[in-house]
């Protein structure tokens, strides 16, 4: 179960703290997220970077509620989880399958960064934040 839980944490955190990061005002590997976000940006102003942070905030914490499954079986969280997890493995899956096909030249690819951030880095993280995460709940519902 070890492995499952530092899985998850490290994929949700990262993705937690970029998002906080990038709200904070950062803006180191944000033109791998795609040229839509300084778009947006110059549109909106702050309330993209209250967007970021309150985005952050949200992957933080269904980053860290699951764990309470473990001391606790509560079948909101754990639905919640369950379903949280397929959604990360589905989205982060294609998402970094269609990526990788644009890398390669088979889908048009608009923006060389945004494509390596989708086949290599945001999506992968997505993928594997969902599978620790699955494989987590499946753990605690084994072990109840």
């Amino acid at each position: 179960m070890k492995k499952y839980i530092s899985l998850f944490i490290i994929a949700g955190s990262v993705h937690a703290l970029f998002s906080l990061y990038w709200g904070l005002g950062g803006e180191a590997g944000l033109i791998t997220v795609g040229s839509w976000v300084f778009t947006l940006s110059a549109q909106f102003g702050v309330w993209i970077n209250i967007a970021l942070l309150l985005i952050g905030v949200f992957k933080f914490l269904a980053t860290i509620v699951p764990l309470t499954l473990t001391n606790h079986f509560d079948k909101k969280i754990y639905m919640i989880s369950l379903i949280g997890s397929i959604f990360l493995m589905i989205y982060g899956g294609l998402n970094m399958i269609i990526g990788i096909l644009k890398m390669c030249e088979v889908i048009e690819n608009h923006n060389y960064f945004t494509t390596f951030g989708q086949a290599f880095v945001w999506d992968p993280l997505f993928l594997l934040w969902g599978i620790g995460l699955f494989g987590y709940v499946m753990k605690v519902k084994q072990n109840r």
